[in-house]
């Protein structure tokens, strides 16, 4: 853990060395504060999601509470800049990221609830308050996809959350026994983003293309001349191959079917770079788009390893994976867990270009049928599925 530390130091930046004079700034009225709460027996929950999104779990977990519990002491800390804050400023009680009444609020915190693992105003200062000294550790981690993956980094030992949130009961089995959380720290409650997917909104004329990121492509890059060995890498090549294919094109535009591509948000910021000759492809953003949008309006779902399948396949909708870069993905990024994508995935897999554009083709004439043996495996998969994963889990932070 001290090696993982050191190498982590590199990633330290001025302002979070300058965030630590915060904290000792505001480290005492914070606690007189959170002293005035108890007084009052008042409890205080503060949910976020990234600094700048308002979209995902936590999202629809805050317009549940203020839509039901509008009484209650609930905080959404988001950046009052971002696109996403004037979707969700009409609920009110928004607290502005980073700012001084966020740090005070998140250490007075009942329960700070976030889907991302950095969800508080300085992550690498809260890191080691957090894991390597155990202090203000009340955290709720809603996850922002279902863990699938032998995922080190979600370990007890690299975020001691006090409760981690699941939402399938083959995902709460692995993370219970192989995580190393205590028993009580694990619930399966169901994610409150799946009470909002609605396939009667589905558009029969529109496909989505979700890739999930590359590590090594993602962060590693960012000090390096990114377009030069981006345009290098199998998978700006394969992707841009994808969106430039002549026989995909014709079909797409022959059926008046538009395509959008829809890339992980750690992969976003090389967008410009992709393109493609056709008006019926689109590459787009979370600037453009809201990603459960897309997916709960889409027929169809290619992806690679991105856990957004699972959303889709919540909906009982067909998804196809394409893995050109299998090895070197579970060499570099995630070791395999309990889901094999032969025996528990929603699809078929393919590594092929054309292969995968004649499957396209083939699920759109058969009107986008769900075959018999991934719809069984979804049932089996998706225990919960009552549109009260928000309750559930409203009820456990109450509690």
């Amino acid at each position: 853990m001290l090696k993982k530390f050191k190498n982590s130091l590199k990633y330290i930046k001025l302002t979070d060395i300058l965030s630590i004079f915060t904290f000792i700034i505001i480290l005492i009225p914070s606690l007189i504060y959170k002293i005035y709460l108890k007084i009052l027996n008042k409890k205080l929950y503060l949910i976020c999601e990234d600094k700048n999104e308002a979209c995902d779990n936590g999202y629809h977990l805050f317009k549940y509470i203020r839509t039901k519990y509008p009484l209650d002491n609930v905080y959404y800390a988001i950046n009052t800049k971002s696109n996403d804050y004037q979707k969700i400023k009409k609920y009110g009680n928004i607290i502005n990221f980073n700012s001084l009444k966020h740090w005070i609020y998140y250490l007075c915190a009942t329960k700070n609830i976030s889907t991302h693992k950095y969800g508080n105003p300085c992550p690498p200062l809260f890191y080691v308050l957090h894991v390597y000294l155990n202090l203000f550790n009340n955290r709720v981690f809603l996850q922002h996809g279902i863990t699938m993956n032998d995922s080190k980094w979600l370990y007890y030992k690299n975020t001691k959350f006090s409760t981690i949130i699941c939402a399938a009961k083959l995902e709460y089995e692995y993370i219970k026994e192989k995580f190393g959380y205590p028993k009580q720290n694990v619930k399966y409650l169901g994610f409150p983003r799946f009470d909002n997917l609605d396939k009667s909104r589905t558009n029969n004329k529109q496909i989505v293309i979700m890739p999930t990121w590359r590590n090594w492509l993602g962060r590693e890059t960012n000090n390096l001349n990114t377009k030069t060995n981006f345009l290098n890498t199998d998978y700006y090549k394969k992707f841009n191959s994808l969106l430039n294919n002549k026989t995909l094109i014709s079909f797409l535009e022959k059926e008046k079917i538009t395509l959008y591509f829809f890339p992980h948000r750690n992969m976003q910021k090389f967008i410009n770079l992709f393109d493609s000759p056709s008006n019926n492809i689109k590459i787009v953003t979370s600037k453009e788009f809201d990603i459960q949008d897309l997916i709960i309006e889409s027929a169809l779902m290619i992806t690679d390893y991105s856990s957004v399948s699972l959303d889709f396949a919540y909906m009982k909708k067909p998804v196809l994976y394409y893995q050109f870069d299998n090895k070197e993905f579970r060499k570099k990024q995630l070791q395999e867990g309990y889901f094999s994508y032969e025996n528990n995935g929603f699809g078929k897999i393919y590594e092929d270009e054309h292969e995968l554009i004649s499957e396209i083709i083939k699920i759109y004439n058969n009107n986008y049928k769900l075959e018999n043996n991934y719809l069984k495996r979804i049932n089996n998969f998706f225990e919960l599925n009552d549109k009260k994963n928000s309750e559930r889990v409203y009820n456990m932070i109450k509690e």
